[in-house]
């Protein structure tokens, strides 16, 4: 259960790191780093999604090296999501609550994925 558990949270990362390719063409929203909506022509979309796709990898096999980078990934997005409508704002129309359904939506998928692997360590 928890192996499958971990390789549908694989899938759905390694889905999201797809979408940081396309930001630089100008496809979905912009990369948000450390609360702030950054310009699409940065590098660091395409790079964070090498590191996502890397993790994914290593999360659906539950490598050694998937850890590490899991909780440097999870303090990350927990960074940004807190950060993000402090620095930025919520966009218009977005309301308060409908940004906390996708903090803990986000939250929850990214340390249950650095809970899992832990588990899989400690066996």
């Amino acid at each position: 259960m928890e192996a499958s558990l971990r390789r549908v949270l694989a899938v759905l990362i390694g889905l999201r790191s797809l979408g940081n390719f396309g930001k630089r063409f100008g496809t979905g929203s912009g990369l948000v780093a450390f609360g702030r909506l950054l310009p699409p022509d940065t590098l660091l979309a395409p790079t964070l999604g090498v590191y996502m796709l890397v993790y994914a990898i290593g999360l659906w096999s539950a490598r050694p090296f998937a850890l590490p980078m899991g909780v440097l990934y999870a303090l990350f997005v927990t960074a940004n999501l807190v950060l993000f409508p402090i620095v930025t704002g919520l966009p218009p129309g977005i309301r308060p609550w409908m940004y906390g359904v996708y903090v803990v939506f986000g939250l929850a998928i990214v340390w249950a994925a650095v809970w899992l692997l832990g588990r899989e360590r400690a066996r």
